[in-house]
């Protein structure tokens, strides 16, 4: 069961994480639902437009085979049977005379077009004509619906195809001859406007492999585009999506901030009203017990040791308490600033000054390196007390001689940079995270609000205050404030 006062207080925090981890999961999995989208929607499109293109080019070459084949029809009856029926009273084509004539007409209509055989075929099924002399004659070439054609029916252009057309897609470029177009029509005239009877049937057969390469390459052209378009566009819809995550985790984040803002000031409101109605308990008690100690203390000048040593411990512990309870007080109803001009300068030499006895006590050395002219807009005794925190923890966590230096100057950016180094350990990188958190403390006679009254200082004056390690070790305390000048604060 989770601690009632860790829920009040804003640390457990497993909700916002887990509603981040199922924003970023669904963003992500709709960026790849969307690329599935995407290539689905332009690998159809892609095909369709492709397949529309070679359906209109092969509408196209049956539009011109049927065509040549009605010229042809018209060519053959007009300057070949009818002189040669009324020359010679028959048609006889294995007469080599006849065939040369035929041949010749055929050839002059179809010089130069992509026509790669023509045959004539008769009511025997027989070959009665080729542009390849050596099929004249032969049996069992004709297609299985030349009967239907006989009788006067004009079928539809039939491609025929060497190779499925799968594999075409794959095979570029293609042999000879593995795409051909052949129509089928019947051979007949028209005197006095009315039409003859079918007298054999013509055979028109077109290699279109050129053609059907083309519109291969095209349907290649056009797919490698969608993709590259749906590449494009689904990269770009990634980066959306991840400038989206981004977004999303800084705003879940500063929500989970300001959640813990929220929840620490609620703990903090209760903790002012639980000190603040004991304050006047505690105080009054606390102040007699201090004032009769030190009274007693200084009038037993010959008192025995044991009752000075009791005496003496009444009295700092009664400081110690006093102090704590200030701690209490400072942090859950911390003081507004002053809007003044304070010089950083000035505020540490006073802070040196009273801290010049204690460091030496303990053999700690300060140097001290800070430009002239470090003005900001606050309030000194805040100041004071922020900086004598830092430098007395930096003292303590030596335990012994050392080194505290101090260094100051412009950020450059509008503000004024302070750095706080000493020789000690250092943090410990487990509990340095926590160590701006209330009440958390590594010491045992420690309240755990050091710190916090520090940042909440620091921050009440629009600066922020940074804990690391140093490079060289030692802890490393950074505070930045803003910068003021001195004619616009006087002035102000």
């Amino acid at each position: 069961m989770p601690d009632p006062e860790r829920i009040r207080t804003g640390e457990d925090h497993d909700a916002p994480s887990d509603g981040k981890d199922l924003a970023l999961s669904y963003a992500r999995t709709l960026s790849w639902l969307s690329l599935l989208l995407i290539l689905t929607t332009t690998l159809s499109l892609s095909f369709f437009i492709s397949n529309s293109a070679r359906e209109t080019l092969l509408t196209r070459q049956e539009n011109f085979a049927r065509s040549l084949a009605v010229n042809l029809n018209y060519q053959i009856f007009r300057r070949f049977f009818l002189p040669t029926f009324f020359a010679r009273g028959h048609i006889a084509l294995r007469d080599n005379e006849q065939y040369e004539r035929l041949d010749t007409v055929v050839q002059s209509v179809i010089q130069g077009l992509p026509v790669k055989r023509l045959r004539i075929y008769d009511f025997s099924h027989r070959v009665a004509y080729s542009t390849e002399r050596e099929e004249l004659g032969k049996v069992g070439l004709a297609p299985e619906n030349l009967d239907a054609v006989l009788e006067g029916d004009t079928p539809k252009p039939e491609t025929i195809a060497g190779i499925p057309a799968w594999q075409a897609l794959c095979r570029l470029p293609l042999s000879e001859g593995s795409f051909m177009l052949r129509v089928l029509y019947p051979l007949r005239g028209e005197l006095d406007g009315r039409p003859t009877s079918v007298m054999g049937v013509l055979e028109l057969t077109q290699d279109i492999t050129d053609d059907y390469e083309e519109v291969v390459a095209f349907q290649w052209i056009i797919v490698a585009m969608c993709l590259i378009s749906s590449v494009v566009l689904f990269t770009l819809m990634l980066l959306l999506i991840h400038r989206t995550e981004k977004v999303l985790a800084l705003r879940m984040e500063k929500n989970r901030m300001l959640e813990k803002e929220l929840h620490s000031n609620e703990h903090l409101a209760g903790m002012g009203r639980v000190v603040a109605s004991i304050a006047h308990e505690i105080r009054n008690p606390l102040g007699i017990i201090r004032s009769s100690a030190e009274l007693l203390h200084n009038r037993t000048d010959k008192a025995d040791a044991g009752t000075q040593r009791i005496l003496g411990a009444i009295y700092d512990e009664s400081l110690r308490l006093s102090r704590t309870l200030n701690d209490f007080l400072d942090y859950a109803r911390p003081r507004r600033p002053k809007q003044e001009l304070a010089d950083v300068n000035l505020v540490l030499d006073q802070l040196l000054a009273f801290l010049e006895g204690e460091m030496a006590r303990h053999g700690v050395s300060v140097e001290r390196d800070t430009v002239p002219e470090l003005f900001v807009r606050g309030d000194r005794e805040l100041l004071y007390r922020a900086f004598y925190n830092i430098l007395v923890n930096g003292q303590q966590s030596m335990d012994g001689p050392g080194t505290l230096r101090i260094s100051g100057r412009p950020d450059g950016r509008g503000g004024v940079h302070l750095e706080f180094r000493d020789s000690g350990p250092g943090f410990d990188p487990r509990t340095l995270p926590h160590l701006l958190d209330p009440f958390f403390t590594t010491k045992d006679a420690g309240t755990g609000l050091g710190l916090p009254i520090v940042q909440s200082i620091i921050v009440s004056h629009g600066g922020r205050i940074e804990l690391l390690n140093g490079e060289q070790g030692g802890a490393l305390v950074r505070v930045s404030l803003p910068s003021a000048e001195p004619s616009v604060v006087s002035n102000a």
